[in-house]
């Protein structure tokens, strides 16, 4: 996955002028707490510890829009690109490691040198000490090797230079395979994290107040997305909760017709269809925060017809990121939950805007 978004990353650079734009290497790292939310945790495991900290060390790489240009005023501090982390945590997860896709930017401009930021990284996690039946079987948190990463972090950034940032601020990452195998209740951890960012190409040396970005087309667009995954299942019993053998497939098709805000944010509904060992049809809120490459989806709905093996009546909720691989059609990775907690499936895909 890394090095498909390392293609990525430089084909999107090329396409868009490469030339002008901005640069920069990362080295972040993240002392951080685990969250206490199962009781392998808190000490139901082999070694009969409470299972505290943990740290991650980043190594990234990205690029941003030109100086000056559309793309940067309306976009403020935009940054996108691909990294890798090392995880440490105790032995009884393992030490896995990260490849994973990211973007960034300015929330507000504080002073010439200091703003609030954001960011979020989306991949994928290897080599965990995962739940196994003979040699691990308390591990009900991690269900598999591979998982996903998903982290959300908001952070100072200090401008040291023309060429080097002083970053500092919070990280909150939740790991899981999506239900694709079970049991998985998922790993949390929050931590501070702390990096120094190194910039090519960068001729700013004082940050520009923040400015009026130019006014925005408003139109509905109609997005058609298909999409499909595994899924394991788990049967609800007086005595507990079991996991079935094996998996089965899943799929679904969503329409949805978006208005365009802003240059920023698309709100809308979508129909929703998918097969979960019978059909399932309801109807969703949606709304969207757009940028450069990334469109982050987010979905509240209510089933409305369900003949579906997992029960699935009352509420859903979708998380997914629409990533642009041409002007038209984008990939969907997506996540479902029911009820607000409960997990439901991935939901992996392609969309075209009509």
């Amino acid at each position: 996955m890394f090095v498909a978004a390392m293609a990525w990353a430089v084909a999107a650079t090329a396409a868009s002028g490469d030339s002008v734009r901005v640069h920069r290497l990362e080295a972040e790292v993240v002392p951080g707490v685990i969250l206490h939310t199962n009781e392998f945790l808190r000490g139901n495991n082999t070694e009969v510890r409470m299972m505290n900290r943990s740290f991650v060390a980043h190594l990234k790489y990205a690029f941003q829009p030109p100086e000056g240009s559309q793309e940067a005023l309306i976009y403020k501090g935009v940054y996108q690109g691909a990294g890798l982390a090392y995880h440490h945590f105790n032995p009884q997860l393992g030490n896995p490691v990260s490849a994973y896709i990211f973007q960034g930017a300015t929330i507000a401009t504080l002073s010439s040198r200091l703003s609030l930021n954001y960011e979020w990284n989306f991949g994928l996690t290897y080599g965990w000490k995962s739940y196994d039946e003979k040699d691990h079987p308390e591990n009900h948190v991690i269900g598999s090797k591979l998982t996903a990463y998903i982290d959300a972090e908001v952070y100072l950034r200090w401008m040291l230079s023309r060429q080097c940032d002083l970053n500092l601020g919070a990280s909150f990452v939740h790991y899981s395979n999506g239900n694709t195998t079970i049991p998985n209740a998922g790993l949390n951890v929050a931590g501070a994290r702390a990096s120094v960012a190194w910039y090519f190409n960068r001729q700013a040396t004082r940050l520009k107040p923040s400015t009026a970005p130019p006014p925005s087309e408003r139109y509905w667009q109609w997005d058609l997305t298909a999409w499909g995954a595994w899924k394991a299942r788990a049967e609800e019993t007086d005595s507990g909760s079991y996991a079935m053998p094996g998996t089965y497939g899943v799929a679904g098709l969503q329409l949805t017709p978006l208005y365009h805000v802003n240059h920023w944010l698309n709100v809308g509904g979508s129909l929703d269809t998918s097969y979960d060992k019978g059909v399932i049809l309801g109807l969703s809120g949606r709304v969207e925060f757009v940028m450069p490459y990334f469109t982050i989806d987010f979905g509240i709905g209510h089933n409305l017809v369900n003949t579906g093996s997992g029960g699935l009546k009352g509420f859903y909720e979708i998380l997914a990121l629409k990533i642009a691989l041409m002007r038209r059609v984008y990939l969907h990775i997506g996540y479902s939950l029911y009820d607000f907690h409960n997990p439901n499936n991935l939901m992996l895909g392609v969309g075209i805007h009509l």
